[in-house]
């Protein structure tokens, strides 16, 4: 069993609870052998250098042409409205999922961060005598962005990872002055076909950022706006390289060592 697929035995109950009045993708938060196999042929066995086209995927996984279809007609229909509340909650609760299981299974001491400084990333890594070894923020992606090979020149099953690019470039600029300590960037990808959390530094980020800038500024929806027509939310989008990123269990070794060795900074 995978660290993922832990994790959603871990946090699957708490999860469906919250999200039992919500309409949900028949896939959204399991994991099956099709699941297994995408992962391998997508992630595992792909190169940013030479990567696969959707095309060559489904030659390779024969589930996946029907997999595509019923992804595409779930996911094009009109989205529901965003309710800024209810996501701060769910997104609340997978970070508590989250960092549940990294203190049940491996014993790291992970928390929330500190309400004092909301422009930090949400979560930290603390060593034994309480200091922080790490930060990281926490990411679901529950639909593929099925139009990215025409709107950003990007396959869905890799280029759907988002960040909001101005509340990024903000907390980049924190990141640089004044946090001396490693961040990450967790995506918790859950998609019909490709599931996992991946992850990638700051300076991942950072460096993409001054190659790439804004890719492509979704539509305005009115959960972006709150009771006075003030626009609260980030349309703006920064699109993650999925084959860069490192996987779950990459990142519980690092936390892990840290926990046993300290931070290392360059």
């Amino acid at each position: 069993m995978t660290a993922y697929e832990e994790l959603l035995e871990f946090g699957g109950e708490r999860i469906f609870d919250f999200l039992k009045n919500a309409r949900l993708h028949e896939s959204q938060f399991k994991y099956s052998e099709f699941n297994e196999v995408c992962y391998k042929k997508m992630y595992i066995e792909n190169n940013q250098d030479s990567i696969k086209t959707v095309k060559e995927l489904k030659e390779e996984i024969p589930e996946l042409k029907d997999t595509c279809k019923g992804c595409g007609s779930y996911f094009m229909n009109p989205r529901n409205k965003s309710i800024k509340g209810l996501d701060v909650q769910f997104g609340r609760l997978l970070e508590d999922v989250i960092i549940d299981f990294l203190k049940t299974k491996y014993k790291l001491n992970v928390t929330h961060g500190d309400n004092s400084n909301k422009k930090y990333p949400d979560c930290m890594l603390l060593s034994g005598d309480k200091g922080i070894l790490a930060y990281f923020e926490v990411k679901y992606h529950g639909a593929p962005f099925i139009s990215a090979i025409n709107k950003i020149g990007r396959y869905c099953y890799e280029g759907s990872a988002t960040l909001d690019l101005n509340k990024l470039v903000k907390q980049i600029e924190i990141v640089e002055s004044e946090l001396d300590r490693p961040v990450f960037y967790l995506h918790w990808i859950d998609y019909p076909c490709l599931k996992g959390l991946f992850f990638e530094t700051s300076d991942q980020v950072k460096n993409e950022l001054f190659i790439l800038g804004e890719e492509f500024n979704r539509e305005e929806r009115e959960g972006d706006f709150n009771e006075s027509g003030k626009k609260t939310e980030y349309t703006g989008k920064f699109y993650a390289k999925l084959l860069e990123m490192g996987s779950f269990e990459e990142l519980i070794e690092i936390f892990l060592d840290m926990k046993k060795n300290g931070v290392h900074m360059n």
